[in-house]
């Protein structure tokens, strides 16, 4: 008798404890928007797959070429400057943004150069 008592609480305390974590892990129910988020992401990482590696080739190649135009213009550093910030800048991954289009992909990065400052000259309405 005493094994039997045993055995039932056992299987009272085994099955609270399944029924328990049956509740904790149970699926929320599906939205639409989880669709969409699912396919964005899937979208991301099959076409990341094959972009990185593209944009990182054409990096790497882009950087050597900015190297070989620097010596043969001896020394211009417009030339190799512009072969560099074309290959080297612009996205290395595809983003959800990307896919979704709120966001421009840039495979070949802006050439054109940042307006310089002048640091040594005050703000103009500084009062100096």
């Amino acid at each position: 008798m005493q094994f039997e008592l045993r055995s039932l609480r056992t299987r009272g305390v085994v099955s609270a404890v399944v029924l328990a974590g049956v509740l904790t892990v149970a699926p929320a129910t599906a939205q639409a928007a989880d669709a969409e988020h699912i396919g964005v992401g899937a979208a991301c990482a099959l076409s990341n797959v094959f972009y990185g590696p593209a944009k990182l080739i054409v990096a790497v190649v882009g950087s050597i070429t900015s190297g070989f135009a620097y010596a043969v213009t001896a020394g211009d550093i417009d030339v190799a400057r512009t072969i560099l910030d074309s290959s080297v800048m612009g996205d290395y991954l595809v983003e959800p943004a990307h896919i979704r289009g709120e966001k421009p992909l840039e495979f070949i990065g802006n050439a054109t150069p940042p307006p310089a400052d002048d640091w040594s000259a005050p703000p103009a309405n500084s009062g100096f």
